[in-house]
């Protein structure tokens, strides 16, 4: 085990506008979360614009086809050595066949970063990702995805560098962008003066209201019973997107320096050791238990109402709500890559990654259907990646919940398979 060391590092920095980021020109150890290295030790190396990539050059020949992976850790693949994660596997693979049919050069460029929601991606496209103006946008999404965009906080500890914050057994800290529907935000005495008109005190009821007005989410329901979608996305290409940048950002700040400080001596990597790794583990597994206790509990009512939850409280608001929101940023972020004249491409994974939830394939029929609607591109990743797995193989890690290197080379297969349709 001493021949596997493990280490923890805290690869990024605070982002006013992004919540966080990868650190430009920086290296770091991605070994799990065990005291020893059980499954992997991958190098992972960030270049100079902040992104586990080569270094690349924004302008690009006529003869270049540019693509760009968008999306959170299952892009930055950083279980793996850079070359095996599945957009250096296809763009190895473009160059060696597809350029033999078109005569083109392929570019594959990374633009992963762990973490993200849909609203933080499609902020990282207009502020990094456009300026190398691809010609094909691949977006990796399930449903972390979709819960990160309506929500302003971080809660997992030390992965960002800070610690757990607030009361009793909600300890977040404000680290997010988040995104709603509406003219304006609510405070809470529109929801007092909501609640009030609405007859109920539920705050669960409630939570919709701060991401959707109350008469546009009825309209949605409404249209949802008649199946008339493209009416649906004529209604929502109506609506407003407005995205608020981390509240709290300032503290993020300072609270990451006096972890880094106190917990990571002063460094962005450490060593773990055995004892540390035990006396963390036993603190944090009873906690666990609680929650997931809580929240299978919270499963039991999705068929009277679609609802997640982190664990501890009833706490994001109805899946709809959840739903088109997000299917609002896609919309947004479509709209935004077809004016740069790309083409925008939906790697649907939700029904893999855990298909036993109901309310995930409300989820994937929706991303099908704004992908018909507004002419996106569309692979149905989970069908590949949960075929493989019925038959015996593994496309993830035992201990880890990211694509292994059977995962990786199934989506960059996936990908080529579509390019190559698009060129017959």
């Amino acid at each position: 085990m001493y021949f596997n060391p493990s280490y923890k590092a805290i690869p990024f920095k605070p982002d006013p506008i992004l919540g966080w980021r990868f650190i430009p020109n920086t290296e770091h150890i991605v070994t799990g979360n065990h005291w020893y290295a059980r499954e992997f030790s991958a190098h992972v190396k960030i270049n100079s614009q902040g992104f586990r990539d080569v270094e690349r050059e924004k302008v690009k020949d006529e003869n270049t086809v540019r693509i760009a992976l968008l999306g959170d850790s299952m892009i930055a693949g950083r279980q793996l050595d850079f070359e095996k994660t599945a957009g250096q596997i296809l763009e190895k693979r473009l160059n060696n066949e597809l350029a033999l049919k078109t005569g083109k050069k392929y570019e594959v460029l990374n633009f992963g970063v762990p973490g993200y929601g849909v609203d933080q991606i499609n902020l990282n496209w207009d502020r990094q990702v456009a300026k190398y103006k691809p010609d094909f946008n691949f977006i990796y999404l399930f449903e972390k995805n979709y819960l990160r965009t309506i929500s302003k906080t971080w809660c997992a500890r030390g992965f960002l560098g800070i610690d757990s914050f607030g009361n009793n057994d909600r300890k977040c800290l404000d680290v997010r962008p988040f995104a709603i529907i509406r003219k304006k935000s609510v405070d809470w005495f529109d929801i007092v003066k909501y609640r009030k008109q609405e007859g109920f005190n539920a705050t669960t009821r409630s939570l919709d209201f701060f991401y959707i007005e109350p008469e546009n989410l009825k309209k949605i329901k409404q249209l949802l019973k008649t199946k008339k979608n493209k009416v649906t996305f004529l209604f929502l290409e109506k609506l407003p997107l407005l995205t608020f940048p981390p509240m709290g950002y300032q503290k993020f700040v300072s609270e990451q320096n006096k972890y880094i400080e106190i917990e990571m001596n002063g460094k962005r990597t450490k060593k773990i050791d055995r004892r540390s790794f035990i006396r963390s583990y036993l603190s944090n597994l009873n906690k666990k238990i609680v929650q997931f206790s809580k929240a299978r509990e919270e499963e039991k009512q999705w068929d009277q109402e679609a609802r997640y939850t982190t664990g501890s409280s009833n706490d994001f608001p109805s899946w709809i709500t959840t739903n088109f929101v997000n299917l609002k940023v896609l919309q947004d972020l479509g709209n935004y890559i077809k004016k740069n004249k790309g083409k925008f491409v939906i790697i649907d994974s939700f029904l893999f990654h855990d298909p036993v939830i109901p309310p995930l394939e409300f989820a994937s029929t929706w991303l099908k259907n704004l992908s018909n609607f507004n002419s996106y591109g569309y692979i149905p990743l989970y069908e590949k990646l949960n075929q493989t797995k019925e038959s015996g193989l593994s496309v993830k890690w035992e201990y880890d919940p990211h694509l292994n290197e059977l995962g990786n080379k199934i989506f960059a297969d996936e990908i080529f398979d579509y390019l190559e349709k698009q060129t017959s």
